[in-house]
């Protein structure tokens, strides 16, 4: 049976509609994403598709579109049905190996940007240290922002790896290194050793897990069921890797050879005051700072530490 692009999408507007309507962005949601799926089929924008509604769809293309929706009714997120996400006004792969960037972390992105200009003119650039990459869009922005620095990115996930270099890849960074590592483990300590000769400040970005395990009973099945377990949680309280990190960073920051060291960790908002207190008890010279993402949430812990 034939079916014109419009009909195609109303009726998938129909299948995808939350069955419950929290907010007025929910009331258009299903009709979004049939847009974005069925544009990204046909390689069009959404514009396009309103403005050739009449026209009809191809069978090939038809059912490519129903199997796209059946994934999303599912629980699939669209990132993963795509094969990418934007981040910064860039496209990244993702694989169900890798977390899906979030808007949230940009914050962490305009934060660097925004200490990197305060830098005298003159200076070697910084050396980046990316902890966790995933995907790589924090490791992959940063370098093409900051073009004269280097940019260290590790992960613990081989497979993550693989996607951040594709990542790095695709979009041309060349001022990256990859290094399959956990934290800041001795091989991380050795090259960072290393590099401190060339660059005097390191600055470094943790997107850790930091989720608590019981915020899988709550969350939705697009995270719970799709996303990478160990990227997301990180024992009872969420803080157990970063806890660790800052452990070892107290330990080990004054031998790493850098003229100074900056730290920028995301965690979830609850967390505020405990991390706070955990970064002032290990640091107790340190300039401590909790940045807000857009939403007004406290989202981001600066620490400048000092021997």
């Amino acid at each position: 049976m034939c079916m014109t692009i419009s009909v195609a999408l109303f009726e998938a507007a129909q299948k995808l509609q939350p069955k419950r309507i929290v907010c007025q962005a929910d009331r258009d949601l299903g009709r979004l994403e049939a847009e974005i799926l069925l544009a990204h089929i046909l390689g069009k924008d959404r514009a396009w598709l309103l403005a050739h509604g009449e026209e009809l769809l191809r069978p090939n293309f038809r059912k490519k579109f129903q199997a796209f929706v059946d994934r999303r009714v599912n629980h699939e997120p669209i990132a993963y049905i795509l094969g990418y996400r934007e981040f910064y006004g860039r496209n990244f792969k993702v694989t169900r190996d890798t977390l899906i960037p979030r808007p949230e972390t940009e914050l962490m992105v305009d934060l660097i940007l925004q200490s990197t200009r305060y830098e005298e003119r003159g200076t070697p650039a910084p050396l980046i240290l990316d902890l966790g990459t995933g995907s790589g869009a924090l490791a992959v922005t940063l370098a093409k922002e900051i073009p004269s620095t280097t940019v260290l990115a590790t992960d613990i996930s081989p497979r993550a790896l693989q996607v951040a270099r594709s990542n790095a890849r695709q979009l041309g960074s060349k001022n990256i290194k990859f290094l399959q590592a956990n934290l800041l483990d001795p091989k991380v300590r050795k090259h960072l050793k290393n590099a401190s000769k060339k660059h005097p400040t390191l600055i470094i970005a943790a997107n850790l897990p930091y989720l608590p395990n019981s915020d899988k009973k709550i969350l939705d099945p697009d995270v719970v069921s799709y996303e990478p377990s160990k990227a997301l949680f990180a024992g009872q309280d969420g803080l157990g890797l970063i806890r660790k990190f800052l452990v070892q960073l107290a330990h080990h920051f004054g031998s790493l050879g850098f003229n100074s060291i900056r730290a920028y960790l995301e965690f979830d908002p609850p967390q505020s005051a405990s991390l706070k207190n955990l970064a002032q008890s290990l640091f107790p010279k340190a300039k401590i700072k909790i940045h807000k993402d857009l939403a007004k949430r406290n989202r981001v812990l600066e620490i400048i530490p000092t021997p």
